[in-house]
C-alpha cells in the first residue's frame, strides 16, 4: 500500500509539527502528490464536515471551482475552508451557526482544493 506522509502544525499543542500518514486511496479525486500539504483547522465554521482542531488534506495546483466542493480560501488576511457554491459565486460555511460567513468569489484567492480531513489525531 502506498502512503502520503505529510506534516503540519499543532496550533493547540504549543506549535509541534506533527506527522500525518495515509493511504492514497483516501483520496478518491484526482491529485499532485507534490502539490499537498496538510493543516490544522481552528474554528467551527464547517463542522460536522470538517471539524474544529481537524487535519485537512488539500492540493495547490487545484484552483479550478467546483460546484460544492470545498476550497481553502484566502480574504482578508486569513484563510478560510469553505465551500463553493458556483450559482451565487460564493463561498460559504456549512455550519448553520456560520452562515453570515460568505465571501464572494471575486474577493478571495483561492488558495487550494481541500480532498480530505482527518478528525481526533
Amino acid at each position: 500500500m502506498e502512503n502520503i506522509n505529510l506534516e503540519y502544525t499543532d496550533i493547540f499543542d504549543d506549535n509541534k509539527v506533527k506527522k500525518l500518514s495515509f493511504s492514497k486511496h483516501l483520496i478518491k479525486s484526482e491529485f499532485n502528490e507534490k502539490s499537498l500539504f496538510a493543516l490544522m483547522v481552528d474554528g467551527k465554521s464547517m463542522e460536522p464536515v470538517i471539524n474544529h482542531k481537524g487535519v485537512i488534506v488539500a492540493d495547490l495546483s487545484q484552483k479550478t471551482l467546483i460546484d460544492e466542493a470545498v476550497y481553502l480560501v484566502y480574504y482578508e488576511n486569513k484563510m478560510w475552508v469553505k465551500k463553493y457554491i458556483q450559482k451565487n459565486k460564493t463561498f460559504t460555511s456549512i455550519n448553520k451557526d456560520f452562515s453570515h460567513l460568505i465571501y464572494k468569489e471575486n474577493e478571495v484567492y483561492v488558495a487550494a482544493k481541500v480532498l480530505i480531513s482527518f478528525t481526533n489525531l
